[in-house]
């Protein structure tokens, strides 16, 4: 099993100044996420806010999209990078 850190980095994101949270596994990075607002939701559909995937790389980086997650806590993050982790470690 992987060994995944957290290190809380203040993020430079959409003009301002974001509680961050850099992913990191086995000591590299492999994500980058921010808190958001409900008001700073991808469309604004009245979602809670929560951890805004920024960047991603590796087995992350080829899940960004026009919508990328919002996820409600910090364990969710961590349960989806180990989901990608799953997946893109297991592809040829």
């Amino acid at each position: 099993m992987h060994d995944i850190t957290l290190k809380p980095m203040p993020v430079m994101a959409d003009g301002g100044r974001h509680e961050g949270q850099l992913v990191l596994v086995d000591g590299q990075l492999i994500a980058v996420f921010t808190w958001v607002t409900p008001e700073e939701t991808v469309g604004g559909r009245g979602q809670a806010g929560g951890w805004f995937l920024e960047a991603g790389f590796g087995p992350c980086s080829g899940l960004i999209s026009v919508t990328p997650p919002v996820l409600a806590t910090l364990d969710e993050a961590v349960t989806w990078v180990r989901a990608q982790l799953d997946t893109g470690l297991s592809q040829p």
